[in-house]
């Protein structure tokens, strides 16, 4: 009875090695599943880890250098700064997850590539645009140079063309020769006689000549002649009045010459009909509104 229970015993105590064995090999063969499983798990996860800071690195690069499109880029940037987070927490136990992630991330990519396809074409655009307004802007600067320089030589030809006028406002001056002034008496025969005495004029005579000068406009000039007292006051006004430095003046005669631009002799006379003081006398000629001429007579 002994040697079957021993029997018995000693197969039961095989089976159990036999089972541990199995278990061994088992356990041996599951953790070197294991081990080959997390090895993959943390190289997929280093992989897309990478590939999730390179999108990353690229959209802050196009951030730096396409600044009017920070906003967007910056959009896309936080979910891709998130989406690498996440797959930096991922334990072995998420390996089941990884899938999911990496197509998120081939997703992203795609997105990516797009959208900078899409920033680079706005951006070569602008970069058009800008090279266009700049040459513009450089056509309009061109243009208001020119215009400046127009204008500077504009404003000398204007102020060359003022002098040239004055120049021939004054050449066309026609000049006098030195005026003759006599204050005369009326004899009982009718003849004046020359007198110093106030008390006894009875009228001016005033001579003088129109110059040549062929450089004036021929055609009737107006001569004024203006008398004027110790009190500026002019004598024996005329009704029409004289015009000197755009003012009316009162003047004592009025001729007309027809000149031809040769010398004429003019003659002024100037009756008195209301006793004058003693005193200096002065005569003023104008040609065309402007003084020619000037001269001067003490009566007693």
């Amino acid at each position: 009875m002994m040697i079957p229970s021993i029997i018995k015993n000693n197969g039961f105590a095989a089976f159990l090695l036999l089972l541990v064995l199995i278990i061994g090999v088992l356990s041996y063969q599951n953790a070197k599943d294991y081990s080959e499983l997390k090895a993959v798990f943390e190289l997929d996860k280093e992989e897309l880890e990478q590939e999730l800071t390179t999108i990353i690195k690229d959209y802050k690069q196009a951030s730096f250098k396409k600044s009017e499109y920070s906003l967007r880029l910056k959009d896309e940037l936080e979910k891709v700064v998130q989406l690498r987070d996440s797959v930096k927490n991922l334990k072995e136990a998420d390996y089941r997850f990884i899938r999911y992630y990496r197509k998120r991330t081939k997703i992203l990519i795609e997105e990516n590539h797009k959208l900078f396809k899409k920033i680079n074409y706005l951006s070569n655009i602008n970069d058009e645009l800008l090279s266009k307004n700049d040459s513009v802007n450089q056509a309009l600067i061109f243009k208001e140079y020119q215009n400046t320089k127009l204008s500077n030589i504009n404003n000398q030809l204007n102020k060359e063309r003022q002098v040239l006028k004055e120049k021939v406002a004054i050449a066309e001056v026609i000049e006098i020769s030195a005026i003759k002034a006599e204050a005369l008496k009326k004899r009982k025969n009718g003849k004046y006689t020359s007198t110093t005495k106030s008390g006894k004029v009875n009228a001016f005579k005033i001579e003088f000549d129109l110059l040549e000068n062929k450089v004036a406009s021929p055609g009737p000039k107006e001569v004024h002649i203006q008398i004027t007292d110790n009190n500026n006051n002019a004598v024996s006004p005329v009704k029409k009045t004289c015009s000197h430095n755009n003012k009316k003046i009162q003047c004592s005669d009025v001729l007309i010459a027809d000149y031809n631009n040769s010398q004429i002799s003019m003659v002024s006379f100037v009756n008195i009909n209301d006793k004058i003081n003693a005193g200096v006398y002065h005569i003023n000629t104008f040609v065309n509104g402007i003084n020619v001429g000037n001269n001067s007579l003490a009566l007693k």
